[in-house]
C-alpha cells in the first residue's frame, strides 16, 4: 500500500509538471489539459486491464488506481487547497463586497440545489433526493481556470475579487449541504426526522465550523510572535494547522471541517501581516501557493482518471438528464446574478454590479476538482442506493466536462466581446505615462551598456527606437496633466500614498511597536483609501486623523489615574500611543520621499506639491501628539525613544549580517555566533520599562479631535496649486478615479 502511494505520488507530480509546462507553452487552460490527460490515463487503465490484466495489475493499477477510501480524497487534498485560498485573500479589501460574495457563495448554492433537484423531479428523470444531492455537488465552482483566463486578458480587479471570494466560500457551503443530504438520505436519525432538523444540522455545521476556525486562527496569530521571527518555525506551525483542524472539527465536534479551515485561513490572512515580518509573510504565501497548486492539480488529475470508468455505465437517457441539469444550473445562476444581486445595491449593501460583470460571473462559474472528488466519493458511498450513486456520479462528471469544454473555452471571448479587458481612460493615461517614464530609463541603461560593450551609438539608438515601437510609444508626445483632471490625479495620488503606507507599516513589527498598534494603523490605511475614493482629500484627512483620537481604553485609564490615582494602566496606554505616533511619523517621512521620487514623475509636480502639503499637515498633527505624550512622561520619554532605536538597530544588524552570510562574506560559524549575540540583546531590549508619569495637574494632555483638525484642512486648502477646485462636490467627482472604471463598469 505504501509503495503504491509513493509510486502514485511520483507519477502525479511528474504529470503535473509536464501539464503545467504544456499549458504555458500552448496557452491552454491548465484545468482543461489536466482533465484531458486524466481522461486519457483512465482510458489507458480500462484498456490495459482488459487486454493485459497481468501487466495492468503489476504496473498500471498501482499508479492509476489507488485503493483509498472515498473520504480520503477530501481529507488529503481539500484542507491545503482551502487554507491557501483563504490565506491569499485580502480580507479587508473583500469586506467591501461582502454582501455580493455571500450571496454568490451561500444563497446561490441553495438556489442551484433546489432548481436542479426540482428540474430532475419535474422531468421525471429521477427522484427529488437524487436531484438535490446532484445540485449541491455541482454548485461549487473552481476558480483556477476562471482566474487564469482573467489574468490572461486583464479582467477588472473587482470582477476577480467577486469570483475569487465566491469560489472560496461556496466550497464550504456546498460540501456542508451535500454532507447533510447524504446523512439524511442514508437514514441518519438526527437529520432524517424532518426538513427542519436537516436545516438545523446544516446551521450547526456551518456556524460551528466558523466559530472553531476563527478560534484556531486567533490561536495561531497569538502563537506566531512567540516564535521570535524564525521563518521556518512559522511555516511549520502553519502546516500543523489545516489537517488537525479539519479532522477535529469534522470528526470530534461534528461541525464543518471545510468551514473551519476556511475561517482559520481568513483570520490568519487578516492578522498575519502584522505578526510576521514582510519577508516571512511573503515566504509563507509562496510556499502555500506551491503546495496548493500541486494539491489542486493532483486532485483534479486523480478525479479525471475515474471519468472513463464512471461514464462507461452511462445510458442515452443520461444525456437528456445532463442537458436538463446544465440548463437548470445556468438558469439558477442567472436568477441569482440578475434577480437577487441588484436587490443588494438597492438596499445600499454594496456598490452596483454592471450587467457585463453579471454575465461573466454567470457564465464563468466553472466546475472542477471539488465536484469531481465529491462524485468520486459518492460513487463509493455504500450507505446510499446503487441507483443514486450511479446517477449522481455520472451526471456530476458529465457536468464538469461540459463546464470546462463549453464555458471554459468561450469565457475569454465573452470578456473581450464585453470589452472588460480594456483599460479605463484613467488607466490608459497612467499606463502611457508609466511606459514613457520607463522608456527614458531604459534608453539611458541601453546607451550605458552600449558604451561598456563598445557598441556604436547608432545601434543603441536603433534598439531604443525598436523598444519604444514595440510598446506602442513611438515619438508621440504625452501630457499627463492634460489627460487626467486635477481631481482625478489627486484621488489617485492619495490612494497610492495610503497603499504605500500600508506596505511600510509591517516593517516596524517584530516587537519594535506592539501588534495592536500595527493592527490599528493597518486598519486606518484601509479607511483612508476608502474615504479618499469617496470624498477625496477631505475624506482622506479625516480618516487619517481618526487614529490620533484617544481610544476608549485610554479614556478609562486616564479616568482611573485622574480620580483614583491608579497610574499603571495610564502609563501603558501612553507608552502605546507614543510608539504609534513615533512609527507614524517615520512612515510619513518615508511617504514624502516616495512622493518625490515615484509619484512626482507619474502625476506631475503640481499634484506632488499638494500631496506633500497633505503629508506635512499629518506630520504636524503627529508632532503635537508626541509633544503631549512627552509632557506626561517628562525626561522619561527618552527611555522609550532609546528602546525603539535599539530594537531598530538590532533588527537592521541582523538583516545586514544575514545578507553578508548570503553573499558568503562570512562563514556559517561566524553568522551563528553573531546571531546568538543579537538574539540575546533583542530579548533584553524588547520588554518595556515601567515609566513614572508626571502628576496629572502638571501634565497637559489634550485629546486630539476625532474629526480632522479644521486648521489642517484650512492650511492645505490655501497651499493648494492655483486654480485647484477642492469643493466637496469636486471631491465626490474625483472618487471614481481610484476605482479605475473600465468599459463598462
Amino acid at each position: 500500500m505504501v509503495i503504491h502511494l509513493l509510486l502514485l505520488s511520483g507519477f502525479l507530480l511528474a504529470s503535473i509538471a509536464f501539464v503545467q509546462a504544456a499549458s504555458l507553452r500552448w496557452a491552454i487552460s491548465e484545468s482543461v489539459l489536466l482533465a484531458a490527460w486524466g481522461f486519457a490515463l483512465g482510458g489507458i487503465y480500462l484498456v490495459s486491464g482488459e487486454a493485459w490484466p497481468a501487466l495492468a495489475q503489476s504496473f498500471v493499477t498501482p499508479a492509476l488506481a489507488p485503493r483509498l477510501p472515498p473520504e480520503a480524497y477530501l481529507w488529503i487534498f481539500l484542507p491545503p487547497l482551502l487554507f491557501q485560498a483563504a490565506l491569499s485573500v485580502n480580507v479587508r479589501e473583500m469586506l467591501g463586497d461582502a454582501a455580493p460574495i455571500l450571496l454568490l457563495a451561500v444563497v446561490a448554492v441553495f438556489v442551484a440545489t433546489a432548481m436542479v433537484g426540482g428540474a430532475i423531479r419535474l422531468t421525471g428523470l429521477g427522484p427529488l433526493a437524487d436531484g438535490l444531492l446532484l445540485g449541491a455537488m455541482i454548485a461549487t465552482t473552481d476558480p483556477s481556470a476562471v482566474l487564469a483566463v482573467f489574468r490572461e486578458v486583464g479582467a477588472p480587479e473587482r470582477l476577480v475579487r467577486l469570483v475569487e471570494g465566491e469560489s472560496l466560500l461556496n466550497d464550504a457551503a456546498a460540501i456542508a449541504i451535500a454532507g447533510v443530504l447524504i446523512a439524511s438520505f442514508s437514514g441518519d436519525a438526527a437529520s432524517h426526522a424532518s426538513l427542519g432538523a436537516a436545516l438545523r444540522s446544516l446551521g450547526i455545521a456551518l456556524g460551528g465550523g466558523l466559530f472553531v476556525g476563527a478560534l484556531a486562527g486567533r490561536a495561531f496569530a497569538w502563537l506566531v510572535p512567540a516564535l521570535g521571527g524564525e521563518g521556518k518555525a512559522e511555516v511549520s506551525l502553519s502546516f500543523a494547522l489545516p489537517y488537525p483542524l479539519f479532522l477535529f472539527a469534522d470528526h470530534t465536534l461534528h461541525v464543518s471541517g471545510v468551514v473551519a479551515v476556511v475561517a482559520a485561513g481568513l483570520v490568519i490572512s487578516g492578522l498575519g501581516r502584522t505578526r510576521l515580518s514582510p519577508v516571512n509573510w511573503q515566504h509563507l504565501q509562496l510556499i502555500w501557493e506551491q503546495v496548493a497548486a500541486m494539491a489542486g492539480a493532483a486532485i483534479f488529475l486523480l478525479a479525471a482518471m475515474q471519468i472513463p470508468g464512471t461514464l462507461r455505465n452511462a445510458h442515452w437517457i443520461d444525456l437528456v438528464a445532463l442537458a436538463v441539469v446544465v440548463v437548470a444550473a445556468l438558469v439558477a445562476r442567472l436568477v441569482v446574478v440578475f434577480g437577487m444581486l441588484p436587490l443588494l445595491s438597492r438596499l445600499r449593501l454594496t456598490e452596483p454590479v454592471s450587467a457585463a460583470y453579471k454575465l461573466v460571473i454567470a457564465w464563468g462559474g466553472l466546475r472542477g476538482a471539488v465536484t469531481l472528488v465529491l462524485a468520486l466519493g459518492l460513487a463509493q458511498e455504500t450507505a446510499l442506493p446503487e441507483s443514486t450513486r450511479r446517477f449522481v456520479a455520472i451526471l456530476a462528471t458529465g457536468f464538469v466536462l461540459v463546464s470546462l469544454v463549453v464555458n471554459g473555452t468561450s469565457l475569454k471571448l465573452l470578456i473581450r466581446r464585453l470589452h472588460l479587458d480594456l483599460l479605463s481612460p484613467q488607466e490608459q493615461a497612467l499606463q502611457q505615462q508609466a511606459v514613457q517614464l520607463s522608456s527614458i530609463g531604459v534608453s539611458e541603461r541601453v546607451h550605458m551598456a552600449a558604451r561598456t560593450f563598445h557598441i556604436a551609438d547608432a545601434i543603441a539608438d536603433d534598439a531604443c527606437h525598436t523598444f519604444r515601437h514595440s510598446i506602442d510609444m513611438g515619438k508621440t508626445a504625452f501630457d499627463i496633466e492634460a489627460a487626467l483632471s486635477e481631481r482625478e490625479r489627486l484621488v489617485i495620488g492619495l490612494v497610492t500614498l495610503a497603499s504605500k503606507e500600508r506596505e511600510l507599516i509591517p516593517q516596524y513589527g517584530s516587537g519594535i511597536i506592539t501588534i495592536r498598534n500595527l493592527d490599528a494603523m493597518m486598519q486606518n490605511t484601509e479607511v483612508m483609501m476608502e474615504e479618499a475614493r469617496l470624498k477625496g482629500r477631505i475624506g482622506y484627512q479625516r480618516a487619517a486623523a481618526k487614529i490620533l483620537a484617544q481610544t476608549p481604553e485610554m479614556r478609562i485609564a486616564r479616568w482611573l489615574y485622574r480620580w483614583l490615582r491608579i497610574r499603571q494602566p495610564y502609563g501603558v496606554a501612553l507608552a502605546d500611543r507614543f510608539e504609534l505616533l513615533m512609527c507614524r511619523r517615520v512612515v510619513l517621512h518615508q511617504l514624502i520621499v516616495f512622493n518625490e521620487t515615484s509619484i512626482t514623475p507619474l502625476l506631475g509636480e503640481r499634484m506632488a506639491k499638494l500631496l506633500t502639503t497633505v503629508l506635512k499637515g499629518r506630520i504636524d498633527a503627529v508632532e503635537r501628539g508626541l509633544a503631549e505624550v512627552r509632557a506626561c512622561f517628562g525626561q522619561a520619554a527618552g527611555v522609550l525613544e532609546r528602546r525603539m532605536l535599539l530594537l531598530y538597530a538590532l533588527r537592521e544588524g541582523r538583516e545586514r549580517v544575514a545578507a553578508m552570510y548570503e553573499d558568503r562574506s562570512i562563514s556559517k560559524e561566524i553568522f551563528d555566533a553573531i546571531r546568538r549575540e543579537m538574539d540575546g540583546a533583542w530579548k533584553l531590549a524588547v520588554p518595556r520599562a515601567h515609566l513614572d508619569i508626571v502628576p496629572f495637574e502638571e501634565s497637559a494632555v489634550h485629546e486630539v479631535p476625532h474629526e480632522a483638525p479644521h486648521e489642517l484642512l484650512h492650511d492645505a486648502l490655501h497651499d493648494a496649486p492655483a486654480g485647484f477646485d477642492d469643493s466637496p462636490s469636486a471631491q465626490s467627482d474625483a472618487a471614481a478615479a481610484t476605482q479605475v472604471p473600465r468599459t463598462p463598469s
